[in-house]
């Protein structure tokens, strides 16, 4: 007898492929990890760089991938780990979403100049979605 466990899911608006246009997906509720929280999403702007990444224009673009990175909502859930945030904490989320702490840029302290820096919507899944994980 096999039995299948319920999962929770939501709708996002993912890009599959370069020119490919939006189309609304069905997605798992995603659980954070270490050091993330996953976001309840209130609203999420519209920026001309979710037309760069809907068109394929910048290099090295992983698709299928949810576009956004002018997030409000509020903090769902907590990851192990995370101490500084608490579930129903009012968040933004802009386009920078995390540095290395590695590179030279960083080790100056000019995070904003990382090398590796990941951007929600184009390094991992953004806003256009009911919920977001985001690393702390």
């Amino acid at each position: 007898m096999t039995i299948a466990a319920a999962v929770a899911t939501m709708k996002a608006a993912q890009v599959t492929a370069a020119g490919a246009g939006l189309r609304i997906v069905e997605l798992e509720i995603p659980n954070p990890g270490p050091g993330q929280v996953c976001i309840k999403v209130k609203a999420c702007g519209v920026c001309h760089s979710d037309a760069i990444i809907l068109e394929g224009l910048r290099p090295g673009i992983l698709y299928p991938i949810v576009p956004g990175h002018e997030v409000a909502g509020v903090v769902d859930a907590l990851g192990t780990g995370v101490t500084e945030w608490r579930k129903g904490q009012r968040v933004g989320v802009g386009w920078h979403g995390g540095h290395d702490g590695t590179c030279p840029e960083c080790r100056r302290g000019d995070f904003r100049l990382c090398r590796n820096e990941k951007n929600p919507g184009l390094s991992y899944d953004g806003g256009y979605q009911e919920y977001m994980l985001v690393a702390c």
